[in-house]
């Protein structure tokens, strides 16, 4: 004879109202800006001594995942990817019952992975909402905090006084689960590409004795100006105005690609960050594109 869940949060003294799964430092800081609002809290990690100090501060440590999401009306996953969240869902689901949960996932994922996520949870009757963190964990629970959610529009609304614990700005991106994921990638694609330029550029300064501290303003400077021509460079993007007569050309960025090339190679630094881009520069230049606007790249990485 096999049992059945029991019944969700029924006439349970006990039931906690949120539950935090993932107790890396972005799991125990999101743990302990819930706190800061009075809810019961409980939390729960695959390494239990993770848990120790947000238990020492009043936090209700699950034994298991069906423990841990049995009785939350919404659950906060931050854990390695999604596959790991479906993993914790189905440990659960075999002795709870899941259905009218709330999962707002802040695990960083693919928006395929995202929308497949989606679709599992849903067997179970868990709603799904999605979320990028764009800030470290220590911004968590102040103002410097910024959150992407995309998702059913009613779980968000439901749940967005609790998710406004973690401080900062929050940005609703629609219904569609997986824009916060598409966000995600886009934007950290942006920042791990701005930060390798830097690290190429650091690496040239220190090979001819410059110190950052002098060159460290010009950097500044030189980023505000991608800040400030970002804006006109997507508008055209998405217009499709790929002409070069009135800009830089691609077939002049591949020329200066060349001249940094060489330059770095005489100065003794490697040219790897240079050479990735070049390899697209070049694919663009040999498939017509040499006399369009550099924008067109972003064309001609998704063809």
């Amino acid at each position: 004879m096999t049992s059945e869940p029991a019944p969700r949060n029924a006439s349970n003294p006990t039931a906690t109202a949120v539950t935090v799964i993932g107790l890396g430092p972005m799991g125990r800081a999101l743990a302990g800006a819930l706190m800061t609002t009075g809810q019961r809290v409980t939390v729960w990690n695959r390494t239990p001594g993770k848990a120790d100090d947000l238990a020492a501060r009043g936090a209700v440590l699950a034994g298991s995942p069906a423990e841990a999401l049995g009785q939350a009306q919404m659950a906060v996953l931050c854990v390695v990817d999604d596959d790991a969240v479906a993993s914790v869902v189905e440990q659960a689901a075999g002795s709870a019952n899941l259905k009218g949960l709330t999962l707002v996932n802040l695990t960083a994922d693919s928006p395929a992975r995202t929308r497949t996520l989606a679709d599992q949870l849903g067997t179970h009757g868990i709603t799904l909402l999605d979320g990028a963190i764009m800030t470290p964990a220590a911004a968590i629970g102040t103002e410097a905090t910024r959150i992407l959610y995309s998702g059913p529009r009613q779980a968000y609304d439901e749940h967005r006084d609790l998710l406004a614990a973690f401080g900062g700005s929050a940005y609703y991106l629609g219904d569609g689960v997986a824009a916060a994921a598409i966000y995600d990638v886009a934007l950290l694609s942006l920042f791990w590409t701005s930060i390798a330029g830097l690290t190429q550029a650091l690496a040239l300064t220190r090979a001819e004795g410059l110190q950052p501290e002098e060159f460290t303003p010009h950097a500044a400077a030189m980023s505000q100006l991608v800040t400030d021509l970002l804006p006109g460079l997507a508008a055209d993007f998405a217009a499709e105005r790929y002409s070069g007569s009135n800009s830089a050309t691609i077939d002049s960025l591949a020329a200066s690609l060349n001249h940094l090339r060489s330059a770095f190679t005489h100065s003794g630094v490697t040219t790897d960050v240079l050479d990735a881009i070049s390899s697209v520069v070049e694919n663009a230049v040999h498939a017509g594109y040499g006399a369009d606007a550099p924008i067109r790249l972003a064309d001609t990485l998704q063809r």
